[in-house]
């Protein structure tokens, strides 16, 4: 099966995310085992004075959690097609580093896709940084839609 198109994409996450995680992502590329979501950066995101003292604007690290989710999900309908579903078992976050106040990017890479069970990683950086802010794995277990 081929990978559903970005726009495809969006417009499920459109159909299926409540407003509350919906933050403007944007998926740039899918290409096979792999896709790419931006996050733009607004000013409702970032944290102030962390740490204290320093004056720095840093994005939060909910917020980062929430991408690297919302992004995986992307990831299952993208590879799995339209009549998935995909609900998180479990999933772990290491932050590796201060996010900047830049668009995000999380890279999704698919680690193993079973017919039930998808094993999924998210690097996620700043835009124009090769620098990891935060490295997330998670299992997925997938259904699709009967009808």
């Amino acid at each position: 099966m081929h990978p559903l198109a970005p726009a495809e994409v969006e417009s499920l996450l459109s159909e299926h995310l409540p407003a509350a995680d919906r933050h403007g992502e944007v998926i740039e590329a899918i290409t096979p085992g792999c896709l790419r979501m931006r996050l733009p950066m607004r000013d409702a995101f970032l944290s102030r004075d962390l740490p204290p003292g320093s004056g720095q604007a840093v994005v939060s690290a909910p917020l980062m959690m929430g991408l690297a989710d919302t992004a995986m999900y992307a990831a299952i309908h993208a590879f799995y097609g339209r009549d998935a579903f995909g609900a998180i078992i479990s999933m772990t976050t290491s932050f590796l580093r201060v996010a900047p106040a830049t668009d995000l990017i999380a890279e999704v890479s698919v680690v193993k896709k079973g017919r039930k069970l998808a094993f999924l990683e998210t690097s996620i950086s700043g835009l124009g940084s090769d620098a990891v802010c935060a490295r997330v794995t998670a299992s997925y277990a997938v259904w699709r839609a009967r009808g």
